[in-house]
This record gives C-alpha cells, structure tokens and sequence, in this order.
C-alpha cells in the first residue's frame, strides 16, 4: 500500500522545486558515493510529502565497547562471567545530557517545535513527523522518489544530507535519508536439498556419515554426549523469518533420526515477534522453502533435549519491505531501541502496524520477549548493500547483549567470498573501492556479509567430511565445497573474509596477522580490504553438508551454514548447561575465550571459499577466513569452560 502510494506521488506532482541553498554553517554528514544498486531515482520528492523523521543520538561509552565486553568475556579477565543487568547497559550508553539538549535546541531553532518531538525509552532516539520541505531545509538536502527496478516499489531519501558543526558531534544518524537497500534479511542459501531419501528407521550407527551426517555421526565427529539437563533458564533461541516451522515433520524426524528418545509432542516455545505466526505459510515443495525451519529446529533438539527450545517468529511474512529484520527481532527484546521508538529505520525496516492487506494490525513489539543465553540465526545481508551508521548502532546491540551474558552465533554464508544480493538471485560481488564499492553481479570485489562482521557475535563457517559417500568420521573434516554443475549460482563454499566497515578486534588480532604473514593470499587491495585491520570472519565452523531433515514427511540431506550454526549454537548450549551443573552462569561473548584456546578446536587445513572469479581464500593452520578457529572438540571445551569462573 506504501508503494502505490508513493507511485502516485511520484507520477501526479509535475512542479517544479527550489534546490536547498548552500550554508557555510552545515557540513556533510552521511553520503551515498554512487547509483545505488536496483534502485533508479526519479522525480524530486513533493514538499508536503510527511516524513517519520528519527535522529540518532550519540550514545555515552561506546568508545570503550571493546574494554567493557572484553571485561567479562575475556578468560584472563578477573571478571569473567560477571555480566551486567539490562537496567546498566541502558544507562552506561544513554546519551548524555548535554547532547540531548544539544539536538532538542537545534530543532526548535529550526521550526520543530518541542511539542513535535519525542524521546525513545532509552533517551537515545528523538523522533518527530516533518514535511519533505521541512526535512530538506533542517538537513540541507534534496529528497527524491526512488523506484526499485525489480520490485517496483518507491522510496523517498536523498544522496547526501548536512548538519550543523555544532549539531554533528551529538548525531550518529538521520533517516530517512540515504538508506535505501538492505529491503530483507537474505537467508545464506535456501539449504540445499540432495538426493531424495526414504525415511529410515532405527538409525543408530556411524557407517553411513558420507552419505549422511546424522547425530550419530556428530557425536562420533565432536565427542559429545546425549543431553541429560534442562537447566531453567536456559532454553536456547532460533530465529526465524522467512520460514515458518512445519510441526507435524517433528514427530517424525524425532521417531526417524534420534537414537535418544524423544516424545512426539516435543515442540519449541514459540515467541511471536510482530505477527509471527506458526500456520500462515504455504508449503512448496519445489522451492524448498520452509527447509529452514525444520533443519535448525530438528539438528537443535537431537543435540540438546531434554533442555528446550524457543521458537522466535518475526514479522507476519506480509510486509512489503521485509518478512522481518534484524532490528524488529532487537526492539522485541530490548523496549530502549525500538522505533519509533528506538533502532529501525523507515524504508529499511518493516514498519507495524503493516499497512498491507493482511498484515499484522497490531504495533511494533517494543520489549518483552525473553532473552535466552544462546541466539542461532541463519541469515544474514550484504555488508556494501547497508549505510554504515545502520550497521554500526545494530552491532553495538549485539555487543550489548553480550555484556547481559547472551551468545550470539550467525551463518557466515554460502557463497564463500561472493554473496546474494536477494533470494534466488545470482551471486554478486563488489565494484572496485573507488566507485563505491557497490553490489554488482559482475563484479570482481569480494563482498562481506553483515552481521557477521560485527566483532561482537560469532560467525560460523562450514565444513564436510573427507572422502565423499565413503567417508568416515575418522577421515576428519575440510571446507565445505559443494558445486552446482548446472547452475553456478548455486556453487556452495563457506562465507567468510574481512570487513570494509569494521575494526580488527583485539581478541582476533594475533590470529589473522599469523594467516595474512604466513599464508598471504596475494589479493591487492582492489580485490579485498587487504589492510590487515578488519574484522575477520568466520569465527568457528562445524559440518555443514548433508544434514538429515525432515521436510513434508521425506527425509533429504540438507547443507549450508544455516546447518553448522544451530549445531554450534546447541554445543554452546550445552557447554551452558555444564556450567549451570557446577554453580556457574551461561558464556555469553564467545570469541575471546575462543581465539585464546585454540587447543579446543579441530583445526582445518584443506578447502577453500572461491567467488567473484577467484580462487578465494585457502584453509590453513590456525585461523583462517575459511573455517576460523575449526571445529568443535566438545571434551576440551567442556573442561576449558567449566574451569572458567
């Protein structure tokens, strides 16, 4: 409804405009560096055309994010384990004072009165409604209709937008402005489905881990035992958007594929974020789609059951700009980002109440969903396809629920040091650094995905067993490769390389400077952010390939880091558990207690991640941008984090 509406905006107003003139007073503050990618500027936007306007404020401390997270995750720290209490990060980050009052003055001497505008729960967010007229003379800019070349949808933001000297300290961020891509969370890969199998029953054994990883198979790989506590509190959490759980394929995965019994009405809690709903999906076995679901929910109970699950269904799957994203499944947990209220971003974001035809009526949910100790989530977006600024308030999320003891595990992807631009498109790298760089299918840049660039959560790559339809677990493991002969744009190699937007972590540095001095990959700098200064992806990885998965009551051998994710987010919740047993809180941050202990890995040095027609990156010893640190060698980590205060 939002699209047709602006369509006719755009096509109906044939005055002309006045460009905003230049003020000595303002300097530039965000701007788009090219034509954005799929989208086409059209008419100047109509003066009396009503905006959400939202300012980001700068918040307090986030220039000691590192120093505060490394505090009580890193395992050298007195203060390991001693997280903080949501009502303290909400107030070590507010906004101080002084900005606050510092952007409130600045609007009134601008027109916008007091009464216009609004604070966030957190005091982090002022908002207030304003024509195009008035938006364009506050930030000193020009507003256009943008339509999008695939959807048809229209967008109104500029290329570039100004502030005031004064005003530019106190702001991380205006919207709408710049932001126009990023319209949904990409699943890595829808997974792959292989060959067709017949259920079987019974299966108790490891002879068949090459045609087959069952949990039989993991348990023999990474040396870990049936579950046997359900610690209170400590359900883990999976997130979902654009699939939706199929119940009646759990019994029958559960009869088929656990040698530990599980009862058939095992089901997770379900956490409805926004309109999540359980049974408004129909089911395609063509397209696959619904496979998401079932392998993370099913991989995930046979590892830790009896403890349970948490089912969080976010956006109604309706909106025109997302079936959710991952600032909607923030607001619900935490009521100091919401928008308009908090984090989103209109024209990114889904805004609700969904003004679409069968949408969810209700508002936007703003807190109340609960927190679990561990996150699974197998999506992610384009990094170069994302404003900075949006990214960067998103990451300091994450690192705020790591403060609060949460982990946080994300697909690292499936197109190796390629990406997809959108569901079922092919594909794309990057235009060289100096004209963006900006998603292209033909380019020749390695693109990195978001979030798992943010130091603050744990990207998980993938990796297979040796040997083909004859391997055994003893075999060991190398990196996922997995060609589409028939159709390139759907080759599989696990996503990982380096960031263009954010920092090396000081708990990774010692490892990537080890790959990039002894196992320089002798790509210039055109090619990858080859600087040796950015995050690093991926963190860990486990198997990733030929996952038995229940779908409409036929079992298929399913792949894709949206497998090796939920394995890694259950051995996390195990490792929980085991410290729950012996009078200890949950993990939370992982890595920097990963990237000091590497002796509690399955270190991988074979395969590789090729995309944008290279040959991508090599696994090595030690850390690589292929399968990080390695894979799970769950004795170790148990006894490591066990004797962790």
């Amino acid at each position: 409804m939002r699209s047709s509406i602006l369509l006719a905006a755009a096509a109906s107003f044939a005055v002309c405009f006045a460009a905003p003139t230049a003020d000595s007073r303002f300097e530039l503050h965000e701007k788009r560096d090219g034509a954005p990618h799929q989208w086409s500027k059209r008419s100047r936007a109509h003066p009396d055309e009503v905006l959400p306007v939202r300012i980001g404020l700068v918040q307090s401390n986030l220039h000691k994010a590192e120093e505060y997270i490394l505090d009580v995750s890193d395992p050298t720290s007195p203060n390991f384990g001693k997280h903080w209490s949501a009502e303290k990060v909400a107030n070590v980050f507010a906004p101080a004072k002084k900005t606050q009052e510092g952007v409130a003055e600045w609007l009134e001497k601008s027109g916008i009165h007091g009464s216009r505008h609004s604070y966030s729960t957190g005091r982090n967010w002022i908002q207030f409604n304003a024509t195009v007229a008035e938006t364009e003379r506050l930030l000193n800019t020009e507003y256009h209709y943008y339509e999008h070349d695939i959807s048809g949808g229209y967008r109104i933001a500029c290329d570039e937008y100004h502030l005031p000297q004064s005003v530019r300290e106190h702001v991380d961020f205006a919207m709408p402005t710049i932001q126009l891509e990023g319209m949904r969370p990409i699943p890595n890969l829808l997974p792959k489905i292989g060959a067709q199998r017949t259920p079987q029953y019974g299966l108790t054994g490891t002879e068949n881990c090459g045609n087959l990883v069952t949990i039989d198979c993991l348990r023999a790989l990474y040396h870990f035992g049936q579950g046997n506590t359900s610690a209170a509190g400590n359900e883990m959490g999976i997130g979902e958007w654009a699939d939706f759980l199929y119940l009646p394929d759990l019994p029958l995965f559960f009869k088929n594929w656990t040698t530990q019994p599980i009862p058939a009405d095992t089901t997770p809690d379900f956490i409805s974020i926004d309109g999540g709903q359980t049974a408004n999906f129909t089911y395609d076995n063509s397209t696959g789609a619904g496979v998401e679901s079932a392998l993370d929910f099913q991989t995930s109970y046979s590892i830790i059951y009896p403890q349970k699950l948490r089912l969080y269904q976010v956006g109604d799957g309706v909106n025109i700009d997302s079936v959710g994203t991952f600032n909607i499944f923030l607001d619900a947990l935490d009521a100091s980002y919401c928008t308009y209220l908090g984090g989103d971003q209109p024209y990114v974001d889904p805004a609700y109440p969904d003004p679409n035809e069968g949408g969810y009526t209700g508002p936007l949910q703003c807190g109340g969903a609960p927190k679990s100790n561990v996150f699974s989530f197998s999506y992610n977006q384009i990094e170069a396809a994302l404003p900075v600024s949006y990214q960067t308030r998103q990451c300091h999320e994450w690192m705020k629920l790591g403060l609060q003891g949460v982990s946080v595990l994300f697909a690292s992807g499936d197109s190796g040091v390629a990406n997809r631009y959108n569901a079922g498109y092919e594909n794309s790298c990057l235009t060289s650094p100096d004209v963006g760089p900006y998603v292209d299918i033909n380019g020749t840049r390695f693109s990195p995905s978001f979030p798992t660039n943010c130091p603050w959560i744990t990207a998980v790559g993938a990796t297979t067993i040796k040997g083909g339809v004859n391997a055994t677990v003893s075999n060991g493991e190398e990196a996922v490769a997995d060609p589409d002969p028939d159709d390139p744009k759907n080759d599989y190699y696990s996503g990982g390389g380096f960031s263009n937007v954010f920092a090396l972590p000081s708990y990774q540095s010692a490892a990537v400077t080890n790959y990039l001095t002894k196992y320089n990959p002798h790509y210039p700098s055109h090619i990858y952010n080859n600087s040796g200064n950015s995050r690093a992806y991926p963190d860990v990885s486990a198997i990733g390939l030929n996952i038995p998965t229940v779908y409409l009551g036929t079992t298929y051998g399913v792949g894709g880091t949206s497998a090796s994710t939920p394995i890694w987010g259950s051995i996390v919740t195990l490792l929980n558990e085991a410290r729950i047993a012996a009078g200890k809180g949950p993990i939370g941050f992982l890595n920097p207690t990963f990237y000091a202990h590497p002796e509690v890995f399955n270190d991988i040095t074979e395969g590789s991640n090729p995309g944008c027609g290279q040959p991508g990156f090599q696994a090595q010893p030690g850390w690589d941008p292929v399968t990080g640190m390695g894979t799970p060698n769950y004795p170790a980590l148990e006894k490591l984090f066990v004797s962790l205060p």
